[in-house]
Formats: structure tokens, C-alpha cells, sequence
């Protein structure tokens, strides 16, 4: 109740009083006071009114802040006695806002740092000018009945297909077009499942370079352990008539890459997640240097504890997927790399996390066919917080 409203009562009280007691009438005075009680509990009852709903009932806004310090010692091993030490300095920012439309629509838009597909790394160091900033999500997701029929998603968005390992998609990359996504539970059993088509160069002409994408997963809880299996396939039409961007000219070779993937996470071995994955990839349009894979094992987890740790070994030849999309950080990025990678996080407080990731890699051969074995010690250590 309101400090008003008791003010009120209590000035009523105080005035009844006054005028029974000048009338010297109890009785008056005693059912008076019995009214106003009861009208009291009548007003303590009643609901508050219902407050209208404003922007933040539907609308969220999510980012991250990412520094980086990063040490790369590349060196030539084909006897050329080239090598290069560096220690750079790189900062992320990634901010989006995610709006519920209505009861089965949603929408999301987010903007980064730098314009790559792969990388939202802004290196420092360029005379205190400004930063690249790009547009890196325009969607909107339909999705009926909470999607217990799935999900259609149109615009720049994230990835919708599962991905095992970084092999081939680097964790950046948000494709543009239009896709279906489905995930559903049955007990302990779970299928999941994505189709998409998506434009990747737009040409004057009639003839455009896209990608279609499709992938059938199954997961299986059985007891602490829960086992992920699945495949996927990514088709580009026509890619030799296109420019590849992560080298100068046309791609070299078209693109139907199959890849098979598979994840067994075990809940608890004394209070421990554990989680081994890895994936397999071969371009069937091709019938040279077009395999690629990577095994991994991961321990904890950051999200859900205070810290994880894991490593994995890949070797991805050099036509086995477009370079321009892989992990922006092994080998430099691209095709043709194979080597090992630690990465370990911990949660220092709420939204504020410590990384450090150290990559052992190799580079070979390259889009000659050239061996010369270029190799990379990269370490990073990371400070990002979310809010």
C-alpha cells in the first residue's frame, strides 16, 4: 500500500475519533474503525495494475570484447633461411541486437569488427586510426510452434549446420542466403538436421557462385555419455569461373565436399567432462590432395565450469576445401597446413574469460605444388568479456 493511502486512513481515524469521542458515542467510533479495516484488506488484495510491456521485454542486446596478444615465429624450412618474429596486438568487438517479432518470428542484426568472412581481428598499430567495422548478421528465423517443425532462417546468419571441429567453417563465418533447420528430442535419442542454399559471389551476369548445403545428424544418450554422429555435404557450382579471395586469380578447382563427423562427451570421470570429437572431409570433385581431418580431445568446460582445456591434430590438404573459409589462426590460415593445436580457457568472473592457445603447424605445399615445409609456432593469449 501506497504511503499516501495510509495518510489518508489515518487522518479519517483521527478525525472520527475526535467527533464520536465529542459525542461521547464508543459504539460509533468501534464500527467505523471496523469499516476501514476491512477496507484496508480490501485494497491489500487487489492486484497491482499490470505494467506495459517496453522494448526490453522483446529485445536483447549481447556482445563481446576481445583482446589478443599474439607471438608467430614463421620459418622457411626449404632453405631459403627465411624467417619472420612477430608479437601482435588484435582486438574483436562483435555487438548484436536479437528481437522476438512475434509468437514464431525472430530477427537478429550484428555488427564487427573487420570484413573478413573468417576473422573480425582488427590488428593496432595503424596511427590511431578508427577500425573496419562491417554488418556481420541480417536475418530473420521462422519457426511455428516453438520449432517443433523446425526452423527457416532468411539473410546473413550463423552457421546452422553442426560442426564437430574448426577443419574446414572457422567459427566467423556467417553465410548468406536462405536455410531450414531441424532439431528434436525423443527421449534419449535426438535427430538433427539442416538444408541451405546460399549465395557466395554475385555477378553482373546470370551466372552466380553458390553453395548448397546439407547435413543429417543422430544423437544418442546412454547413461553419462552421450555419442553425436552425422554427416554433411557442401556443393559450389561452377567455382573454377570464380575469383578465389584468399589468393589472386579463379579458384583452381571445383568444390563437392562430404564430410563425416562424430562426438562422444562423457558428463563426469571424477567431477571432469570429457568430450572426444573429430571429423573427416574429401572433395569428390577432385582426386588429389582433396582429404582433410582432425581428431580432438576436450577436457572441462569453460561455459559451464570454470575452465577447459583440449587439443586436436589436422591435416587438410590444399584442394580439399576453399582456403578463404577454414580457421583464420592455423598455418595463417587457408589450405595445405597440418599440426597441432592447445587451446585452454578459464572463467577469472562473471563474463570475463582468460584463453591461451598455442598452434605447432606446417604449410605444404602450396598452390604450385611446391614443398617447402613453412612452419608456424603461434602463441595467443586472449582477455574477452561479454556483456
Amino acid at each position: 500500500m501506497n504511503i499516501k493511502l495510509k495518510q489518508c486512513i489515518a487522518a479519517v481515524l483521527a478525525v472520527s475519533a475526535v467527533s464520536v469521542f465529542a459525542a461521547e458515542d464508543t459504539d460509533a467510533l468501534r464500527s467505523e474503525i471496523d469499516a476501514l479495516s476491512k477496507r484496508l484488506e480490501e485494497l491489500e488484495k487487489k492486484p497491482a495494475p499490470e505494467k506495459k510491456a517496453d522494448w526490453t521485454d522483446h529485445i536483447k542486446i549481447k556482445g563481446d570484447i576481445r583482446y589478443r596478444f599474439q607471438h608467430v615465429e614463421a620459418e622457411n624450412k626449404n632453405g631459403d633461411d627465411l624467417s619472420t618474429t612477430k608479437n601482435i596486438q588484435r582486438i574483436r568487438v562483435r555487438l548484436g541486437a536479437y528481437a522476438d517479432v512475434n509468437d514464431f518470428t525472430t530477427a537478429g542484426i550484428g555488427i564487427r569488427t573487420g570484413s573478413k568472412a573468417n576473422s573480425g581481428n582488427e590488428t593496432l598499430g595503424s596511427n590511431f586510426d578508427g577500425f573496419d567495422v562491417s554488418v556481420s548478421l541480417a536475418y530473420f528465423a521462422i519457426a511455428p510452434a516453438d520449432a517443433k517443425y523446425g526452423t527457416a532462417t532468411f539473410g546473413k546468419m550463423k552457421q546452422v549446420w553442426h560442426n564437430a571441429t574448426d577443419l574446414i567453417w572457422d567459427s566467423d563465418v556467417n553465410p548468406e542466403g536462405i536455410a531450414y533447420d531441424y532439431n528434436g528430442q525423443f527421449g534419449n535419442s535426438g535427430l538433427f538436421g539442416s538444408v541451405g542454399y546460399y549465395r557466395v559471389q554475385e555477378t553482373s551476369g546470370t551466372s552466380d557462385l553458390n553453395l548448397g548445403s546439407a547435413q543429417f545428424g543422430y544423437e544418442q544418450g546412454m547413461g553419462k555419455t552421450k555419442l553425436t554422429v552425422g554427416g554433411s555435404l557442401y556443393a559450389y557450382d561452377n567455382s573454377t569461373e570464380f575469383n578465389d579471395p584468399q589468393y589472386t586469380g579463379n579458384y583452381l578447382v571445383d568444390y563437392r565436399i562430404a564430410e563425416v563427423f562424430a562426438e562422444l562427451g562423457i558428463k563426469a570421470i571424477e567431477a571432469l567432462p570429457i568430450k572426444l570429437y573429430g571429423n573427416v572431409v574429401n572433395n569428390t570433385a577432385i582426386s588429389e590432395q582433396n582429404e582433410g581431418y582432425c581428431i580432438g580431445i576436450k577436457f572441462g568446460d569453460a561455459k559451464k565450469g570454470k575452465w577447459e582445456a583440449k587439443y586436436d591434430w589436422r591435416d587438410l590438404e590444399y584442394f580439399a576445401a576453399p582456403g578463404y573459409f577454414t580457421d583464420s589462426d592455423f598455418a595463417d590460415g587457408g589450405t595445405g597446413v597440418r599440426g597441432h593445436r592447445i587451446k585452454a580457457a578459464y572463467n577469472i568472473a562473471k563474463n570475463l574469460d582468460f584463453g591461451l592457445t598455442y598452434i605447432y603447424s606446417q604449410r605444404t605445399p602450396d598452390r604450385t605444388g611446391t614443398v617447402y615445409n613453412q612452419q608456424f609456432n603461434t602463441l595467443m593469449l586472449d582477455l574477452m568479456a561479454k556483456f
